[in-house]
């Protein structure tokens, strides 16, 4: 099982933005599509294999002056936590701490119904000096062990590049 993983990685395809500062993988190639929202602009990847879909969504605070490196994101945490359960029927399952290097992230999961049948989803979130960065990954529930062995696969191909943060 474990060389099947390795084999199905291989032909993953690796993405890297030196505008957000971030590689990672994912069965594919994904759509980009840049969003600019207020003060902050956001680089948008998306996929959607056979069976899961991924997302990376990075955004950029520099214009409305945050660094947090140097500030608290537990408030920002908690709105993007509760903006990705909008959904009437999405139910949070769990929220941990994840640790990347010396980058303390959190990690949720949640389920909902899509059409007629229950997804779920994992998340993360990491906070790095300009950048909120969003991770997703979700799948069929009844197809959790497919949706866990991509998840393990694509959360752990994500890198930071060392880029200079904007002050």
């Amino acid at each position: 099982m474990y060389a099947l993983g390795v084999m199905a990685q291989s032909l993953w395809v690796k993405t890297v933005s030196e505008k957000s500062g971030v590689s990672f993988e994912m069965p594919g190639k994904p759509n980009l599509r840049n969003q600019d929202t207020d003060k902050i602009s956001s680089e948008v990847f998306s996929l959607k294999d056979a069976v899961n879909v991924f997302g990376v969504v990075a955004s950029d605070f520099s214009k409305m002056g945050l660094n947090f490196t140097y500030s608290d994101p537990s408030e920002y945490y908690k709105e993007m936590r509760d903006a990705s359960l909008v959904s009437s029927d999405a139910v949070l399952i769990s929220e941990r701490s994840v640790a990347y290097q010396k980058m303390l992230g959190k990690e949720i999961t949640y389920a909902q119904l899509v059409g007629k049948h229950e997804y779920t989803y994992y998340k993360r979130f990491f906070f790095r000096g300009n950048f909120i960065y969003q991770f997703a990954i979700g799948g069929p529930s009844r197809m959790k062990n497919i949706l866990l062995d991509k998840k393990n696969l694509y959360f752990n191909s994500i890198h930071f590049l060392d880029v200079q943060t904007k002050e």
